[in-house]
């Protein structure tokens, strides 16, 4: 059963470049273990203490424009204007940013000159490169200013306010020298009003050519498992993007910044990838609001065992999620879903990959997990659903984890162990099936065992374990942690090598 807490990578085979340079919960899915070769040993010596991570202080974020259509001077409501316009509007937004290694762009937000770029844009000049999400609170995290230059050779300083390595954003703050300066900024549009065919261009320095403009259309939309976050969604493009482009706003002909120019596909020509804007601002308001380190939730149970009902197999369904129960107050329910309704698409994306039969469903029911856990609450999920015959087009508004909740989030993912969640100390009530612990000969011992220390820290209750797991979220980079357990016989067990997920 499957319950929701009411609560990157490049693909395989496929070379990457950047181009600069609701949790279910507890679904049972089975699988044979590997022995890998994880010894019982303890660690050459204890790490530093983990400490929390920082809290960002953002200044007020820009407003969208609203999801209804808009246009600039020049071109009636609802319609496009010539690449020619757009790109003389635009100009004077678009800097090309210089740090100690790279050459990139980005693109000035607001009057008061924010911009938004890459995270790899800026890689060069941050002190400690480990860490996820980096804030420009407390301790500097650059070790020096980024130069921003306009299309008129004019040059500024640019300082660090906040960057996510995962999902490959930065936001910088120019410093004139009369602090009072106004700048011309893009206005944000809407990139879930983007449609496939649309006409798209691209402003950038790539191969060190500034402000040079690329026109394209939108190839594609809706595009994950490119990114090192791998839920993050993104466009896919077919414009001429290379090398220096990183980081450059991607503008519909309306003049509107629709999403960041961020990767390519190297032994491809013309398939590049830009991050949507919708989901650029739900990241830095979840920053703001301090819910970025939750897991995203949409309040909703599930049984992988029960099949699709004859009538979805009527309308050639082949696998689907039936709900169970849909808790009131969650965004399903404001959304309308109800019990026996049976999820059949995800992002546009039926299910009929994974196969048919209860493994299947099983399948399908965990990657569904790591999907709605991976949204950044305030972001939308697009489901279609089945009420008997009916097909029924849903649009979520993915909520927040709540914060007691996200501590055995957190150990599910990130270490493969379901506590129990009765007692206070924290113990291990099962294993997540394929999680990498499973593969561990002596994983039989885990079941049972309380956990009592993690990179040298001791773990007392659950309220220790939540500090701890909250910093390894933040590294979210996969590897191994030193932990210890108490076994239930009482024998301390020390793994050096215990595997980490990435969430």
């Amino acid at each position: 059963m499957a319950r929701d807490d009411r609560t990157a990578a490049p693909a395989r085979g496929e070379p990457m470049w950047l181009a600069a340079g609701a949790a279910v919960f507890g679904v049972l899915l089975g699988g044979l273990a590997v022995f890998l070769g994880m010894q019982e040993q303890p660690p050459a010596h204890a790490p530093a203490p983990v400490t929390a991570p920082p809290t960002a202080v953002l200044p007020e974020l820009p407003q969208q424009a609203p999801a209804e259509e808009h246009c600039v001077t020049g071109c009636s409501p609802g319609k496009e204007g010539s690449l020619v316009e757009a790109v003389a509007l635009t100009r004077e937004m678009v800097v090309t940013l210089r740090s100690k290694d790279t050459i990139g762009a980005g693109v000035v937000v607001d009057d008061t000159g924010l911009v938004l770029t890459n995270f790899h844009v800026i890689a060069g000049e941050i002190r400690d490169g480990s860490r996820r999400v980096l804030s420009a609170s407390g301790t500097p995290e650059v070790t020096g200013a980024v130069r921003a230059r306009f299309a008129d050779g004019r040059e500024l300083p640019a300082v660090l306010l906040v960057a996510d390595r995962d999902q490959d954003i930065a936001l910088l703050q120019l410093r004139p020298a009369d602090s009072a300066e106004r700048f011309a900024a893009a206005r944000l549009g809407r990139s879930s009003s983007l449609r496939v065919g649309e006409g798209v261009f691209s402003v950038g320095t790539p191969l060190g050519l500034e402000h040079s403009v690329s026109q394209g259309i939108v190839a594609a939309l809706g595009r994950t498992h490119i990114l090192r976050n791998k839920q993050t969604p993104l466009i896919q493009l077919d414009a001429s993007i290379n090398v220096g482009n990183s980081g450059g706003p991607l503008f519909n002909l309306r003049g509107d910044l629709v999403g960041i120019t961020t990767a390519t596909i190297e032994r491809a020509q013309g398939i590049a990838f830009a991050i949507p804007v919708d989901h650029i601002f739900t990241l830095l308001r979840a920053l703001k609001q301090g819910e970025l380190a939750r897991s995203g939730q949409i309040g909703v149970e599930v049984d992988s065992r029960i099949a699709v009902s004859e009538a979805a197999a009527g309308l050639g369904y082949r696998n689907g999620l039936v709900l169970q129960q849909v808790f009131a107050g969650q965004p399903a329910a404001q959304a309308g879903l109800q019990a026996g309704d049976i999820i059949v698409e995800a992002r546009g994306q039926r299910f009929d990959a994974y196969g048919a039969g209860e493994l299947a469903r099983a399948r399908l029911a965990r990657e569904f997990v790591q999907m709605v856990r991976g949204l950044i609450p305030g972001e939308t999920l697009a489901l279609t659903v089945l009420r008997g015959e009916t097909r029924l087009p849903v649009t979520l508004v993915v909520a927040a984890a709540p914060a007691d909740r996200q501590v055995f989030i957190d150990a599910e993912e990130l270490l493969g162990l379901l506590l129990d969640e009765k007692i206070t100390q924290p113990t291990v009530d099962e294993l997540r099936p394929l999680a990498p612990i499973t593969h561990w000969r002596g994983r039989e011992q885990l079941l049972g065992a309380r956990l009592s220390q993690i990179a040298g820290v001791r773990v007392q209750s659950i309220h220790d374990l939540r500090s701890v797991l909250t910093e390894l979220r933040q590294l979210g980079r996969e590897g191994t942690v030193a932990i210890s357990f108490t076994l239930k016989d009482g024998r301390e067990l020390p793994i050096a090598d215990f595997p980490v997920s990435s969430p």
